[in-house]
């Protein structure tokens, strides 16, 4: 791996680990909690499944953006606009 490569690696680690984990674990809880919900009201056990499924992703989603925007941006962005302003 060269120079070069290691701040994009380091903002694909930092994405790839904050997404899956703290989209897994934020998904997961919300997924619990509308199971729960579901499940007191009598909502069948597939019903619920397929539904605390989409919404589990629906909740991934906006992490999984917002965790990708800060990495490029505190790791490649960032940098690469220091050294242009350095350079002007």
């Amino acid at each position: 791996m060269t120079q070069k490569e290691i701040p994009y690696a380091k903002s694909w680690l930092l994405f790839f680990l904050i997404a899956s984990v703290g989209g897994g674990i934020l998904g997961a809880l919300a997924g619990a909690i509308i199971g729960g919900i579901l499940g007191a009201i009598g909502v069948p056990l597939v019903k619920i499944g397929v539904v605390t499924g989409i919404f589990g992703f629906a909740v991934g989603i906006p992490i999984s953006f917002f965790t990708f925007k800060w990495s490029v941006g505190k790791y490649i962005v960032t940098p690469i606009v220091k050294a242009t302003q350095k350079s002007a």
